[in-house]
């Protein structure tokens, strides 16, 4: 039975984004959901080398384009986020025990010029889906035509990858109409995931943050630290 997830490309996601699609046989972005401002979709949180915990983000022209999708929200490259991203990476997690086995990836990709949010979230997944050797397929909801909304998006999902099995995050248990899923013939499966402690480049470990501060602290280990802190069951 195929078990497919989804979920929106966020920027720089957290392990567990991962770990889920590491877990599955069909993994989809969806990218053509509803754009929500001081989501993860433009933003995410990294270590500074004080301890401390910033924002790094892309700004976004999103002023009066109200319920815009994911897919169509565009860069404001009239500021110099590249630039920004690169540099307080590197003055950051230079020090980091495995900083040169992703930073020339991710610089090599800040370079480059980018229009579209999706486009460039979508490359950032791709390029650690290969580093931490996550084999599953990667699918794009707006190519596989899929649509609707919660419960009804999930199903839909399901039918387009022919998929008798979800993988729900643990919040899902507060949204999703599982009675309908389960009347499709749908088997419905929970992710928990609590992020394993490793050492970080300074001050007391701070879990969740962007999978960028995983792989520059533990390299070639990331994909055994995710999913260390993954497990899989099935709702009842």
């Amino acid at each position: 039975m195929i078990c497919v997830a989804g979920h929106q490309p966020n920027l720089y996601p957290y392990g567990g984004f991962f770990a889920k699609a590491a877990s599955v046989d069909v993994f989809v972005i969806v990218d053509n959901t509803q754009y929500v401002k001081k989501e993860y979709h433009n933003r995410n949180r990294i270590r500074m080398t004080d301890g401390s915990v910033q924002w790094l983000s892309i700004p976004v022209k999103n002023a009066g384009r109200y319920r815009q999708p994911i897919n169509a929200v565009e860069i404001d490259n009239s500021k110099n986020w590249r630039h920004v991203h690169s540099r307080t990476l590197f003055l950051n997690y230079k020090k980091a025990r495995h900083f040169d086995f992703f930073y020339p990836k991710i610089a090599g990709m800040l370079e480059k010029e980018w229009v579209m949010l999706a486009d460039f979230n979508i490359s950032f997944i791709r390029m650690c889906f290969e580093a931490l050797e996550i084999r599953t397929p990667l699918k794009i909801a707006s190519s596989e035509e899929i649509s609707g909304v919660s419960s009804h998006l999930i199903l839909d999902i399901c039918r387009k990858t022919g998929a008798g099995a979800y993988l729900h995050g643990k919040h899902s248990l507060d949204y999703v109409d599982f009675d309908l899923l389960r009347t499709n013939g749908i088997i419905s499966r929970i992710q928990d995931f609590s992020a394993m402690q490793y050492e970080q480049v300074s001050g007391v470990f701070v879990p969740n943050l962007s999978i960028l501060d995983i792989i520059f602290n533990c390299g070639p280990a990331s994909r055994d630290v995710i999913l260390k802190g993954s497990s899989v069951r099935e709702l009842q």
